[in-house]
């Protein structure tokens, strides 16, 4: 709990470890971003509580000082110092995160603002974190992406290879990058049960149901994925063959004739909930799949692994690891498919990460136990 200027507390909510505030300071629109930033930097936390439009611009002008900042200069010979310069970037993320994360606003109990000019805020906040008793304390930045959480869930989003809109929710993964879903529609899956580990909106499995599948289970590690899937597979018209369940990985005693995971690719610690989507320090939730693949497979069934090669590029995992993982674990690879990736950041020759964002592949593979 979190003492307020006015006397009241409140919960502080937050997506990763709270900023460390040195003390709660009320300011409004009189306070210059320059001032703002010194502030952060020193430790305080700055309760906005001028007008609303305001406290957006001060945010916007505060992510412009930080962003020269976060990024790593380019260096002609950044392939051969990619992992130290990815460390660099996400070291300067962080902190810029972390000082952001120090500008705060006040959700009152019925999830509105006091602050002139604000939007309507109630769905989004309880969407994002359900009702309260009481006054919330959060950040003006988590706000935002709330905020625009909600307006994707109120829309729905097209994916490629599938029929129907798809409504993601604040904190879960959302399709945006589909040249995973493209690899999984590919698989035969005619009249077979199937298990999407990992599901977050649900996509991969409502696709594969549209293919044919006869049913599928998706399961999460988060609650809020588990309800953003079975929202989905109302919307979609898949109740009947579709349900969800939280569980780390695999249900116990669920088992299907195709597992497949879109797993999180780059081998570091996460730092927010919604990071280990990512984030898998060590690779230990790879590993952990993989062992526990042969136990929750059908006779027959054929498990799909897919992850992107750009730990590999960036010297953060080492070339052969996911195929020594998948011996360790007694499995046989059959096959293995891949397509470039396709994003926004691959395209920018600026990045000092470019040659390896350029060159990044989506690994498609395909493993069933091996043979006793």
């Amino acid at each position: 709990m979190i003492t307020l200027p006015d006397g009241r507390t409140a919960t502080f909510i937050t997506e990763s470890e709270p900023p460390p505030l040195r003390e709660l300071t009320a300011v409004d629109d009189s306070l210059s971003a320059d001032a703002a930033l010194r502030m952060l930097e020193d430790g305080s936390g700055l309760l906005w509580t001028g007008d609303y439009r305001n406290g957006r611009a001060l945010l916007a002008a505060l992510k412009r000082r930080l962003k020269g900042a976060a990024a790593p200069a380019p260096t002609p010979d950044a392939p051969a110092h990619a992992g130290a310069l990815w460390h660099a970037e996400r070291a300067g993320t962080r902190h810029a995160a972390e000082l952001l994360g120090g500008l705060l606003v006040t959700v009152e109990s019925t999830g509105s603002l006091t602050l002139k000019h604000s939007p309507e805020t109630q769905v989004a906040i309880e969407q994002a974190w359900g009702p309260a008793s009481g006054p919330r304390l959060i950040s003006f930045n988590t706000l935002v992406g709330a905020l625009s959480a909600a307006e994707w869930t109120r829309q729905g989003i097209e994916v490629p290879g599938l029929t129907g809109r798809l409504t993601p929710s604040y904190g879960v993964f959302s399709p945006t990058r589909h040249v995973y879903v493209r690899l999984i529609a590919g698989l035969d899956v005619a009249g077979r049960t199937v298990l999407d580990v990992g599901c977050g909106t649900g996509v991969l499995a409502f696709v594969l149901l549209q293919r044919g599948a006869r049913a599928a289970l998706g399961s999460d590690l988060d609650p809020r994925a588990v309800q953003c899937a079975q929202r989905n597979a109302v919307h979609l018209g898949l109740t009947d063959r579709f349900r969800a369940v939280e569980a780390d990985l695999f249900p116990e005693g669920e088992r299907a004739d195709t597992i497949v995971f879109n797993a999180p690719w780059i081998p570091e610690r996460p730092r927010t909930r919604l990071d280990r989507t990512v984030f898998d320090e060590g690779g230990e939730t790879v590993r952990r799949f993989l062992a526990g693949v042969s136990d929750h497979l059908l006779p027959g069934g054929v498990a799909a692994l897919v992850l992107s090669d750009l730990p590999e590029r960036l010297g953060l995992r080492a070339d052969g690891a996911v195929e020594a993982m998948i011996e360790a674990a007694e499995l046989e690879l059959t096959e293995i498919h891949d397509a470039p990736a396709s994003h926004r950041r691959s395209n920018r020759p600026d990045d000092p990460l470019h040659v390896a964002r350029a060159g990044e592949r989506i690994r498609l593979f395909l493993l069933k136990p091996r043979p006793a």
